[in-house]
């Protein structure tokens, strides 16, 4: 229960909580008093104010969650808009750790003829007018607009390469390569906290294995971290050759990146540690013992995870790399169809994923709209199809650029062993659409990885906690972030323990979640009492 009228500056005491401070130690009864943005005192002992009171009996004062993986960079910077963003307030997080898989909306070639190339991807939402290029330029922007979250950005290797030369497959030129190097060391001078690499995407698919060494030294040099959403994250993948015999495809990407980082000592973190098929599902224990085997043998490796079995990308990732490099003309040419709709049968067969796990969120096309939300299996059928010929023909239509849903990501048994391994960090992975099917990670990530860690005993409240605040915010760097801890800004979330809850379902996957009460950003309540309360601009980029 709340006492007194809030001020912009007015004291704020969350009295009589459980303080769970982000350090993993024991919780224990507490007051926190905000002032000025920041925690002035934490305490045992009751806090006098003559400013507002917020009674927390029966809840939990956590510092604000910090999505260890996040793309609203993308959103971030459009003026109002507070739709696209507020979900993730409303699950407590209050900083998000941005620019993943090789895609940042900042650290672009100045006047590059390849920019359309450089700001095109399934993250653009036709809101963002980007008007800058460097990281410097975005941060100021940011700051100059006000933000929904405090923000950390990482560089995206991929939209800076494209910025250079498009997205053509050929290996770079040497003068290219000094080119992408400035740059991403001109984002990372400017306040980038690493590089991302998006290797399953073009361009970064495409890059050599002398190219990202590069990268990484730069990085490993600059004291920064290499974000690395892998080649190949299931069993059979169209990176690799079609050995179904062989070493599964997640298992040699996992190692190839492991290998970058024995040879170049770049801290390493994988994203969003998935398994896409249920044939992949089974290399999990394989995966997180080369993770154990590096860590043990020193490297610098960690992963990022969420409680759910799907995730978004473009309709493009079901395709095989030769025929995405032969461009619009490879939907044209009877033989590489014909070429490309075997492989991906044979994966189907082979996996245990394929069309038919494909919900498509948006066409991009007028004609198809009435689809959006729709399983390629189901379009199939209205349209006299077979799902394969309805993946190609949206596909062609889109340019590759189609959003979907992919399904049978995991199962409840590898998110439970990913969120309990020592390496784990929390996020969503996820962005809001303007229109079709949502993911559910945009709306419930956090609120379910609290509920399962309770309801199936995974982890101790304060573990749990810990891994969404204080463990991410030491992995990159975010000084004054994720502790509740006098003298540090006040991101703070207050949550119900016992009810704290995801709603979304396969059929609702927007539904807000329960049990979050409380929410501020730099002191400022952004929640209150589960709903919207301030305009979304309390954050700030982390520099």
């Amino acid at each position: 229960m709340a006492h007194g009228a809030a001020g912009k500056d007015q004291d704020i005491v969350l009295k009589g909580g459980l303080v769970v401070d982000g350090t993993g130690g024991a919780p224990f009864p507490g007051n926190l008093l905000i002032r000025a943005g920041r925690i002035q005192r934490l305490s045992p002992r009751p806090i006098r104010t003559t400013g507002i009171v917020i009674d927390c009996a029966g809840k939990v004062i956590a510092p604000g969650f910090i999505d260890a993986h996040s793309h609203l960079d993308w959103h971030i910077p459009i003026k109002g808009h507070d739709e696209l963003k507020y979900p993730f307030l409303a699950q407590g997080i209050t900083t998000v750790v941005a620019g993943n898989c090789g895609a940042s909306a900042a650290g672009f070639r100045e006047h590059s003829i390849w920019r359309a190339q450089a700001e095109s991807n399934l993250l653009r939402n036709g809101l963002l007018k980007i008007e800058w290029d460097s990281v410097g330029d975005y941060f100021a922007r940011v700051a100059s607009a006000g933000a929904s979250h405090n923000l950390a950005l990482l560089v995206g290797h991929g939209s800076t390469r494209a910025s250079i030369r498009g997205n053509v497959a050929s290996p770079l030129h040497p003068y290219e390569t000094k080119e992408l190097l400035w740059l991403l060391e001109n984002s990372m001078d400017q306040g980038a906290r690493g590089v991302s690499l998006g290797l399953q995407y073009e361009p970064g698919l495409f890059a050599s294995p002398d190219e990202l060494k590069e990268v990484a030294l730069l990085v490993k040099r600059k004291g920064k971290i290499l974000s690395v959403h892998l080649r190949a994250l299931s069993a059979l993948a169209p990176g690799y050759p079609l050995r179904p015999f062989g070493e599964p495809h997640n298992v040699a990407a996992l190692r190839e990146v492991l290998d970058l980082a024995r040879r170049t000592g770049v801290r390493l973190q994988v994203s969003h540690l998935i398994f896409v098929g249920s044939r992949t599902w089974r290399t999990a224990d394989a995966v997180l013992g080369h993770i154990d085997k590096a860590i043990a043998d020193g490297v610098d490796v960690r992963f990022d995870t969420y409680p759910f079995h799907c995730g978004a990308a473009m309709i493009s990732v079901m395709l095989s790399p030769w025929f995405i490099a032969k461009g619009p003309a490879a939907y044209e040419d009877a033989a590489s169809l014909r070429r490309q709709k075997k492989e991906i049968q044979r994966v189907e067969r082979l996996l245990g994923f394929g069309p038919s796990d494909i919900q498509v969120t948006d066409t991009l096309d007028s004609d198809l709209a009435d689809y959006n939300g729709k399983f390629l299996h189901e379009i199939a059928r209205v349209r006299r199809m077979n799902p394969v010929e309805a993946l190609m023909d949206i596909s062609r239509r889109s340019h590759g650029r189609a959003r979907v849903l992919c399904h049978r990501y995991s199962n409840d048994r590898i998110v439970e062993t990913l969120m309990r391994h020592p390496a784990a960090l929390f996020m969503t992975d996820a962005w809001v659409e303007r229109t079709g099917v949502q993911n559910p990670s945009a709306f419930g990530a956090f609120p379910r990885l609290l509920q399962v860690a309770r309801d199936r005993q995974l982890l101790p409240l304060e573990e749990a906690v810990r891994k969404m605040t204080g463990a991410t915010a030491e992995r990159f760097g975010l000084v004054g972030r994720g502790l509740l801890k006098e003298g540090f800004p006040a991101d703070v979330t207050v949550f119900d323990w016992e009810n704290v809850r995801d709603n979304t379902t396969t059929g609702e996957t927007s539904a807000a979640p329960s049990g979050i009460d409380y929410v501020f950003v730099n002191g400022q309540k952004v929640i209150g009492a589960g709903r919207k309360e301030h305009p979304l601009n309390a954050g700030v980029p982390l520099t």
